[in-house]
């Protein structure tokens, strides 16, 4: 009887944590479902991975200062669209926080890229997302580069 009682005082809590590791997971699919529509230069991927209102955000470090570059989804579809297949390839270096409230949440991802096959860069990627439906899509993405 006791083993009961405590099985269904903790049924919840196990349900609570299965759906944030489903989440999580859902979350690193949309990511990297991102990076991999990038190399393959597939835009209808791509843009399913954002909300139809996303921002993209560059932060760069310049002489006069940190400046943060606005950057319209449809124009970073366009770059992508402008690469030959296998150009852009952005790697996940590893898995930061991921951060869950229901349906929003934030990931940091640390990344490296590769152009033409050369290393480019490297930075971290934050991404913010919402649960439209039962997924999530990239709200915002904020990313710093450094070499």
């Amino acid at each position: 009887m006791r083993n009961l009682l405590l099985l269904l005082l903790l049924c919840p809590l196990l349900a609570i944590g299965q759906q944030k590791s489903s989440d999580e997971d859902q979350i690193k699919a949309v990511i990297l479902k991102t990076f991999s529509a990038m190399k393959a230069v597939d835009t209808v991927a791509l843009k399913s991975c954002f909300t139809t209102n996303a921002l993209l955000n560059v932060s760069q470090i310049r002489p006069e200062g940190t400046i943060v570059r606005e950057v319209p989804i449809s124009k970073f579809v366009q770059s992508v669209l402008s690469r030959k297949q296998g150009d852009m390839d952005e790697r996940v270096l590893s898995w930061g926080p991921i951060l869950i409230d229901h349906e929003i949440a934030t990931a940091w991802v640390p990344y490296e890229f590769y152009l033409n096959g050369k290393f480019s860069h490297k930075g971290v990627d934050v991404f913010l997302l919402v649960k439209t439906g039962n997924e999530f899509k990239i709200q915002t993405l904020l990313y710093n580069m450094q070499k």
